[in-house]
């Protein structure tokens, strides 16, 4: 009894520390710039993968003051393959790279 407690405050300790990683993850990819990026990484990998014959358009646009964007669902599709992009390019080039070291 007294030595799960050590065990369960690790785990306490680490389910927030892990939740607290991906609340960020989260926040940071959808955040005004970053999604902006990942979105044009993802227009790019549609436009790349299918040899330009599917493209998404530039959500890049101007929004009156005090409007708000309504995002299509090609946006999304964009800024989610643009994730998905870019962490498989990150895995790939650390399988890579953990060869030589």
């Amino acid at each position: 009894m007294i030595d799960d407690i050590p065990a369960e405050a690790a785990g306490f300790v680490v389910r927030q520390v892990g939740g607290l990683a991906v609340d960020l993850t989260v926040k940071q990819i959808f955040s005004r710039h970053s999604a902006r990026f990942f979105h044009g990484v993802g227009r790019r990998a549609v436009a790349v993968s299918t040899l330009g014959a599917k493209r998404i358009p530039s959500s890049l646009r101007i929004m009156p003051e005090g409007s708000r964007a309504k995002p299509r669902r090609s946006d999304w599709l964009a800024l989610w393959i643009g994730v998905l992009v870019w962490i498989a390019l990150f895995l790939s080039l650390g399988a890579g790279v953990s060869h030589f070291l």
